[in-house]
């Protein structure tokens, strides 16, 4: 009997420790997400994505498990590679949004559509940082990874977003433009009225952009 009480108070403890930590995690997570999402949409500081980045770098070090760190600091690199302001330094970026994207992809274990979703958004930052020169490789890599993670999901809107994006900022002699991206924009804005993240600390990103594209194409 008595070793009995000491195996439950040890289970109890150990289970008070993986709450803790698993509270930590959370609260570390929901800190810098909030971070993120404080940033400006349109012209995030460099400075401060780096910033975001490497706490999300350190909390994956801690939390060698989980992948969503590691997704999150792809997030900010790729929106570095937007933002940075030649092209060695985007693709320096860029090369590091990979590298979390394989380890997340490793840490996931199995087809995420997240992660496909953030596949294609590094490829149409790559796309955009030398548009004349690479439009036939990452245009190709952004639709197939769009395509594969809209089957996988149809229900995510980060998806519709992205490709709705893509289209609009296209040229119109090219197929893209405001009537062309209307359709996916539309998909997109309906999805996110519908869509709920797995946890608080799952990807929510791209409502309000997807609002605003589809309120362009509406003027």
């Amino acid at each position: 009997m008595k070793k009995q009480i000491i195996t439950l108070i040890l289970i109890i403890f150990c289970l008070n420790g993986l709450f803790a930590r698993d509270e930590k995690y959370i609260q570390a997570m929901s800190a810098s997400i909030s971070a993120l999402n404080g940033l400006d949409k349109g012209q995030p500081a460099p400075k401060a994505l780096q910033e975001i980045a490497n706490r999300f770098e350190r909390i994956g070090a801690e939390q060698a498990r989980e992948w969503l760190p590691c997704y999150y600091a792809a997030l900010c690199y790729i929106k570095l590679g937007f933002v940075s302001e030649n092209l060695a330094e985007k693709d320096r970026f860029l090369d590091l949004a990979d590298a979390m994207l394989k380890q997340a992809e490793t840490l996931a274990g199995k087809p995420n559509d997240e992660l496909l979703i953030l596949l294609a958004y590094a490829a149409q930052s790559r796309l955009a940082a030398d548009a004349m020169n690479r439009w036939e490789e990452y245009g190709e890599k952004f639709a197939n990874h769009i395509q594969a993670a809209q089957k996988l999901n149809p229900g995510n809107p980060r998806s519709y977003y992205l490709e709705g994006a893509g289209l609009f900022y296209t040229p119109e002699q090219y197929g893209g433009g405001k009537e062309a991206a209307k359709p996916t924009l539309s998909r997109a804005v309906a999805n996110y009225a519908s869509f709920k993240p797995e946890t608080t600390i799952h990807p929510d990103w791209g409502k309000e952009e997807a609002a605003w594209l589809l309120g362009e194409c509406n003027k």
